[in-house]
């Protein structure tokens, strides 16, 4: 596949994306620190070739996506959140499985608290404690089982998201 920058809240994103769109959609969120291409081309395509939409990107200030003055970042974690819901818009996905690892975890339980219709299910791993104070602490919290296939997407007006993208 090709990259494609998306702009999600007012800034670019650099994505990459596996698969038929058609397709049931997994989203893979790395830590703040690795670029997507932590998730290796032959796993996106092996996930892709079981059927599934596959879109990897990179965070804020990592790999080609939009980058801040170093010790200055020109975002919170809610941003980081709601960029991936701006991902999923771009590729006009209504739903997804969303798979994170490192922080991605927090982000994922974090998307399923802000934005629950967006979520056809989660799997985290080394995740952290709490990104932001007054959250729950996603290292408390274990989820290991299987994801069931999605049911029939939904219409992008049936999220009830708050105004993030």
């Amino acid at each position: 596949m090709t990259e494609r920058m998306i702009e999600a809240n007012r800034v670019e994103l650099c994505t990459e994306p596996f698969g038929d769109s058609t397709d049931p959609a997994i989203l893979l969120l790395q830590g703040v620190v690795a670029s997507m291409l932590w998730w290796e081309d032959g796993f996106c395509r092996l996930l892709a070739d079981a059927g599934r939409f596959v879109i990897r990107y990179d965070h804020r200030d990592t790999g080609r996506s939009v980058t801040y003055e170093p010790g200055r970042p020109g975002y919170t974690g809610t941003d980081l959140v709601a960029d991936a819901v701006g991902v999923l818009d771009g590729y006009d996905v209504p739903a997804a499985h969303v798979v994170g690892v490192s922080a991605g975890g927090a982000f994922a339980q974090l998307l399923a608290l802000d934005f629950p219709a967006i979520m056809l299910g989660q799997s985290r791993s080394s995740i952290y404690r709490s990104i932001e104070k007054g959250r729950p602490s996603p290292s408390r919290v274990q989820d290991r089982r299987p994801l069931p296939d999605p049911p029939p997407c939904r219409g992008s007006a049936s999220r009830g998201r708050g105004s993030g993208s």
